[in-house]
């Protein structure tokens, strides 16, 4: 069998239209020989071109002009999701008004008014902006799993937004379908967080009764030297709470998590290390380990759960209420 003939440079390794095909002077047999694949309705691609997100997606909004939204915006933007959705094979595109929405196998099409500043153009595709996709998956995640995405927005390093422009968002939205519960996560964001697994300890914390810790506030000896941030903390009570990951069990890492500890010990604070063995419950109506070993650290250091916080203390924990977390929409 004869080798298909070699394409235009400008339309090897993506993926392209028919009208581009025959623009470049493509025949039919030739979109049609072997080494090519159709990964929508009038697109070619080099088959050995990855079948990732970015490259399906590119590839259907080549002949749909959609903008990549939703959950595929927000895997594009790396917000953290639950693993059952992080991963789906599907593509969540958004026509505007005038468009139709689109209508294809393995497409979520969904069709709303965009402003200019809620699209962000890229070298392969549009997709909705931070704040737009936020909003966005208000009406497909929990309560808690959009306070983390929410709190991924305003992460201490490399933040996709700001506290004010994201109140200053979620002004223009009221009455927006996903507003109430947008604005019910944002009551119980903070911002400065450095992974997903503080901000799911914190609410944790929380929906159990205790006082909401500061995040990532700076420790300091008596002398005023800088120890550590730990990833939660109770100023007052001197309670240093760290989240060990997966990464902290490398030899390096683990030598460095001791000296971390053993300088916060020696400046009087009582740390208390957790895994995500500690998140679990260990079985079905049972307090998470988490919570048990914490209450413990706090009343140990004289709190109680009628304790009223003292004003004028940096980020001091307060006792705060979290509503259950449901699926409620």
């Amino acid at each position: 069998m004869r080798k298909p003939r070699e394409l235009p440079p400008h339309l090897r390794n993506q993926p392209f239209t028919m009208a581009e095909a025959r623009t470049a002077g493509l025949g039919r047999r030739r979109t049609r020989a072997r080494d090519l694949v159709s990964p929508c309705y009038g697109v070619r691609a080099m088959a050995a071109t990855p079948d990732s997100l970015l490259e399906r997606a590119h590839a259907l909004t080549a002949v749909t002009g959609a903008i990549v939204s939703h959950l595929s915006a927000a895997v594009l933007w790396g917000f953290p999701l639950p693993q059952a959705l992080e991963n789906l094979a599907v593509v969540h595109l958004t026509s505007r008004p005038g468009q139709r929405a689109v209508r294809h196998k393995n497409v979520v099409g969904h069709q709303q008014a965009l402003e200019p500043e809620e699209i962000v153009p890229g070298v392969r595709v549009s997709c909705t902006s931070p704040l737009r996709t936020w909003f966005d998956l208000a009406g497909i995640l929990s309560l808690d799993e959009l306070v983390i995405a929410g709190d991924f927005l305003l992460r201490r390093r490399n933040p996709l937004t700001t506290i004010d422009a994201l109140d200053a968002y979620l002004a223009g939205k009221q009455g927006r379908a996903g507003y109430r519960r947008a604005v019910g996560a944002r009551s119980l964001m903070r911002a400065d967080t450095d992974s997903p697994k503080e901000t799911e300890l914190r609410l944790l914390l929380i929906r159990h009764g205790l006082p909401e810790p500061g995040v990532n506030v700076p420790m300091f000896d008596e002398t005023g030297g800088w120890i550590q941030d730990p990833d939660l903390s109770y100023e007052q009570e001197k309670i240093a709470i760290q989240y060990d990951g997966g990464h902290h069990a490398s030899p390096a890492q683990r030598r460095s998590d001791i000296f971390r500890d053993e300088n916060a010990r020696d400046a009087g604070w009582r740390v208390v290390v957790l895994t995500q063995w500690h998140l679990t419950p260990f079985a079905p109506g049972m307090e998470p380990a988490a919570v048990t070993r914490v209450r413990a650290a706090l009343t140990e250091r004289g709190w109680t759960p009628d304790s009223v916080p003292r004003p004028g203390r940096r980020q001091r924990a307060r006792p705060a209420q979290l509503p259950p977390d449901t699926n409620g929409r």
